[in-house]
């Protein structure tokens, strides 16, 4: 989060500074920058970058969710915050489903903008429990403090926001901002629950004497969600609101760190021209599918296939049109296969695809799990399948005579009975293939049989 004095605020719309002196008092050695009217913010931020935007809400009533759209869109990552008289809180409630972070009821004052700036704690507070004795006296005859049990705002202001996004970071990179909210909810239970709502799921309903404060959660310019805090009716909602604004806030950033985490780990997964996944992937699962194979004792199948001659299409259509089958074919493969199955391409016109039957072997509730006598049939009949896609398919870069000039070769091992390893089972499919299917003619399929034996698909 931003540190107070690096703070770069543009206030837009405050010609009564009903503002202007509470950002001063509660942030003195922030940069601000004050302008009239909507349109000169607007023009302000296009040409310059601020931390946070403070805008009245009067002037976007007509087309509030336009306005704030656009200047959500233009303070990028920085905070929005509106401000305006009570009769307008409303709206502005209403605006934080649109990308503003906070708001302000106007006359604003300076502990109320320090609140909504001010950076998290980073320890939780020790529990205070209330202590009685007898008429305010302990047995000794001496006084007891009553000390008051800590309020929802209390157990907020003291969240270690700063140990469990990172610990959310680090430990659980496929769920960061989801792990983070349930850490958080674990913290201030049993007083106040956090909940975490994807786009288009509705608020939950909550029992007579709860409070329920939503917000919306952006990555980046995009909503993901709702932020659901609930919290007794009788606590502090005015605090919490702020302060649920803050955790929005940060909770927003982990999600944009997940978001580029994911893009970035699909970019180190996935083969660029193609779209299917790279051999370095494709190794990977197979060896952790196998590993879990030999545990739950399923059968997995290796499919290695190419398009025959591909080089002579390359050489007669040029790389672009070579590019595009390539394509066509990866595409028509992961049509052809089941969902779980996995699609790859391992070099060239070389693809890999791994079937393994998600649902396990049937077996007795009680009994032992036990390996098929047989290899499953399933993935040569969805082989064969897709053979006569390819053979149907029209490839408009080679021209009027280019449907079912393609033609491919396959070879297929399953483990446990062709390989029990990945290195065994990858070397098998590709004897069926080369010394199989290549050598005995092409457009074909061979396969390992029970004797180890290379021979064609009925």
């Amino acid at each position: 989060m931003t540190r107070i004095g690096q703070e770069k605020v543009l206030l837009i719309s405050d010609p009564q500074r009903d503002v202007h002196g509470a950002l001063i008092a509660a942030l003195p050695s922030a940069s601000i920058t004050a302008v009239n009217d909507y349109f000169d913010g607007i023009a302000e931020l296009s040409a310059n970058q601020y931390t946070t935007v403070v805008a009245s809400a009067e002037p976007i009533e007509r087309r509030p969710e336009a306005a704030v759209r656009q200047l959500r869109e233009l303070t990028r990552d920085g905070r929005l915050i509106l401000f305006g008289q009570p009769s307008l809180e409303g709206l502005s409630r209403k605006m934080l489903e649109f990308g503003v972070d906070d708001y302000i009821i106007t006359p604003a004052n300076s502990g109320e903008l320090q609140q909504i700036f001010g950076a998290p704690v980073l320890r939780v507070a020790p529990p205070i429990t209330a202590i009685q004795g007898d008429e305010g006296r302990g047995e000794g005859g001496g006084d007891v403090k009553i000390t008051p049990a800590p309020s929802s705002a209390d157990i907020l202001h003291g969240l270690p926001l700063a140990d469990v996004v990172l610990d959310a970071l680090l430990h659980h990179p496929a769920d960061s901002p989801g792990a983070a909210v349930r850490r958080i909810s674990e913290v201030i239970a049993p007083t106040m629950q956090l909940l975490y709502a994807p786009s288009g799921k509705p608020a939950p309903q909550v029992a007579n004497g709860l409070l329920l404060l939503s917000h919306g959660l952006r990555a980046g310019n995009e909503e993901v969600g709702q932020l659901h805090l609930v919290l007794p009716l009788d606590d502090e909602a005015h605090s919490a609101r702020h302060l649920l604004a803050q955790i929005a806030h940060m909770i927003g950033k982990v999600a944009s760190l997940q978001d580029r985490h994911n893009r970035l780990q699909k970019l180190a997964i996935t083969d660029q021209l193609t779209g299917v996944y790279n051999r370095r992937y494709f190794e990977h699962f197979l060896t952790r599918i196998l590993e879990k194979a030999r545990v739950l004792r399923f059968p997995v199948t290796l499919l290695l296939f190419d398009i025959d001659d591909f080089k002579k299409y390359n050489d007669t259509y040029g790389h672009g049109v070579g590019d595009q089958i390539l394509k066509e074919t990866a595409s028509l493969m992961r049509r052809t296969c089941r969902e779980h199955d996995l699609v790859a391409r391992i070099g060239g016109d070389e693809f890999a695809v791994v079937f393994w039957e998600k649902e396990g072997p049937r077996q007795p509730k009680d009994a032992k799990p036990v390996m098929p006598s047989k290899p499953p049939q399933s993935p040569l009949l969805l082989f064969q399948r897709f053979k006569t896609l390819m053979s149907t398919q029209q490839f408009p870069g080679l021209g009027a005579t280019g449907k079912g000039v393609l033609t491919i070769s396959g070879g297929l091992a399953s483990f446990p009975w062709d390989g029990r390893d990945v290195a065994e089972l990858i070397e098998r499919a590709d004897q069926a293939l080369v010394k199989g299917a290549k050598q005995g003619g092409k457009d074909r399929i061979f396969l390992v049989g029970e004797d180890g034996e290379i021979a064609e698909s009925p």
